[in-house]
């Protein structure tokens, strides 16, 4: 159903991964509605990452920490200085909701649930079942908007190689690096540092000796203790979002690591990748439209056994 907006507003404040696999569907709007202006509200770190995007006109910043109803009168006054005439709420909160309806948003768009009564333009909710890819999740949405739907290329544009010049007392950016990140918020999702030291050892026999291991500020200490003792480069916490978009780019031949943001921004950036699924659904939070291979298990066993297979797709392609 087509409907003609000037002002058009997506939310997406949750995180780095998911936001990332958002962007498709902000882009097709923008191919759908080219004389229309496409507002974000998110995190300030994934606007930093989006920035160079050319699909994007406005970036708002989403302001964490503010209790329920001064987020909501925060938001509705927000909604109602820009003009927006159309919201897309791609994660569900009922503060989001209850702004679109008081700043009387002409087309409210989002998910039938968090006091989905507020909104005019709606779907149930259906990502749980995980029968599909959450990109493609996202576009079952935009549906209710744009006439036209298929997946685009996203280009992030990131910074140039010689953004990464502050790293070159750890690294040579000339070169390509196998790429690691072994780290999660999510204790669920770690894999144990012996499958780490098996694979690192049999890319070691194989000639790469390129390996790097990356992770968030909060992850350096967990770093250090999990890199001691292995031949491996450590840029844990080195690198801001843009510059990892940047060496992800530049400097990555395949990335290993856990189901993550920088996984999703690996694979948006095409590099090749091997996604390891411990707990995650790997049908819903796969590396999209990228070379890749999914490793899933339930225990530490399932990954050793892959380690060969990892080993083989790796020195395919570097």
């Amino acid at each position: 159903m087509a409907r003609v907006c000037k002002n058009i507003l997506f939310i997406r404040s949750d995180r780095f991964g998911e936001f990332l696999l958002s962007l498709p569907v902000l882009k097709l709007t923008r191919l759908n509605f080219p004389q229309s202006k496409i507002f974000l509200l998110a995190k300030k770190p994934n606007i930093e990452l989006a920035s160079g995007a050319d699909f994007i006109d406005h970036f708002l910043e989403y302001q964490e920490g503010l209790s329920g109803w001064l987020e909501t009168f925060k938001l509705t006054g927000i909604l109602k200085k820009e003009n927006i005439d159309c919201v897309v709420i791609l994660n569900p909160r009922k503060e989001f909701h209850l702004a679109a309806l008081l700043a009387r948003v002409k087309t409210r768009i989002g998910y039938d649930r968090k006091w989905g009564f507020c909104l005019n333009v709606k779907i149930k909710d259906r990502k749980q079942e995980a029968q599909k890819h959450e990109v493609e999740y996202n576009l079952d949405l935009i549906k209710l908007l744009c006439p036209k739907v298929f997946i685009p290329d996203i280009d992030l544009n990131p910074d140039s190689q010689e953004s990464l010049e502050f790293l070159k007392n750890n690294l040579d950016i000339k070169k390509q690096y196998i790429v690691l990140h072994p780290f999660s918020s999510n204790t669920g999702k770690k894999i144990e540092k012996k499958f780490w030291e098996e694979l690192i050892i049999a890319l070691k026999k194989q000639n790469r000796n390129n390996i790097v291991i990356i992770g968030g500020p909060e992850e350096v200490e967990e770093s250090l203790k999990f890199t001691k003792g292995l031949p491996v480069n450590n840029v844990t916490g080195k690198l801001k979002i843009r510059n990892l978009a940047a060496f992800l780019k530049h400097n990555c031949s395949v990335f290993i690591g856990l189901d993550s943001g920088p996984m999703h921004l690996a694979a948006m950036l095409k590099r090749p990748v091997v996604g390891l699924f411990n707990i995650s659904n790997s049908k819903r939070w796969s590396p999209f439209n990228t070379e890749s291979l999914i490793v899933g298990g339930k225990d530490i066993e399932s990954f050793m056994q892959r380690i060969n297979d990892i080993v083989e797709f790796t020195c395919g392609n570097t």
